[in-house]
């Protein structure tokens, strides 16, 4: 009898229409003050100095993906497994190692795929970074995409979770080498930077990022930094910090950026993010 029950169970499971997903693909593009983003392209009027630049890198970690239906319910997309995508967390790359990129990889990826409970969803909503369970790990050793030294700072610290590297094409040569910004956690305790911190970062620095009108089959996700350095001098660098704003606390370079990528910043309170928006 029971047999008999569960067998007709099974049978009743693949009509029914709460077990079926649905494909769900998020193209994203990148931009530099609302030009597309190429290896070899300048980009003009970028900063307060309305400075010319370059772009030699422009890549950023994607996590936590899900589709928001019109009473705000949020339902997980399960990215599909790829080289860019790996246990909910994805590498969008727009660089392709070319020109001024030699930094770089040649592969390219600028959509988000997966699949999401079958639905009718007016929005999107995602986290820009790693989650802290996955982002203190070795990266010679981790899977991709997250073996990329290149988007790693160290095992305390953890991965870069943007980088978009920028460089004046008339900076002076006793001036920045670049103005680069990198975003990731900091505070993060550890005996030592090869050694990674047993409970999350004080600042996590996870960008959380949401559209409630968005439609992947029609709009494009941009992002483009010119609106978040606005404040920023691409010519200049503060004395003994690092060149443009890597999140840290010490860096006065960094007071009217994270504001910008909606997080707080020492006594600074987030603003809206302006990285990213719906095209």
């Amino acid at each position: 009898m029971k047999l008999a029950l569960q067998a007709a169970l099974a049978a009743l499971l693949p009509a029914t229409a709460a077990f079926a997903d649905q494909d769900v693909k998020i193209n994203f593009a990148a931009e530099i003050g609302g030009q597309p983003f190429a290896c070899d392209a300048t980009f003009t009027d970028i900063g307060s100095t309305g400075a010319a630049v370059r772009g030699t890198d422009f890549r950023l970690y994607v996590s936590d993906v899900a589709m928001i239906a019109a009473d705000g319910t949020r339902s997980p997309v399960t990215l599909t497994e790829s080289a860019f995508q790996h246990d909910g967390v994805a590498l969008l790359d727009f660089e392709d190692g070319s020109a001024a990129c030699a930094n770089g990889t040649a592969p390219l990826n600028t959509q988000l795929a997966g699949t999401v409970a079958e639905g009718s969803y007016t929005g999107v909503a995602f986290n820009v970074g790693v989650p802290f369970e996955m982002n203190h790990g070795d990266p010679t050793t981790a899977p991709t995409p997250l073996n990329l030294t290149s988007m790693f700072w160290n095992w305390r610290g953890g991965y870069k979770f943007v980088r978009i590297d920028m460089v004046p094409t008339d900076k002076a040569e006793s001036g920045p080498k670049g103005w680069f910004l990198h975003l990731g956690s900091t505070m993060c305790k550890s005996g030592g930077k090869t050694d990674a911190p047993a409970a999350p970062c004080k600042n996590p620095n996870l960008m959380a990022v949401s559209f409630d009108g968005f439609d992947p089959a029609k709009q494009t996700l941009v992002i483009d930094p010119a609106p978040v350095v606005a404040e920023a001098d691409m010519r200049s660098n503060t004395p003994q910090t690092s060149p443009g704003c890597m999140s840290f606390l010490n860096d006065p370079d960094c007071d009217t950026v994270m504001t910008k990528l909606g997080l707080p910043f020492k006594d600074i309170a987030a603003g809206e993010q302006q990285l990213i928006a719906v095209r």
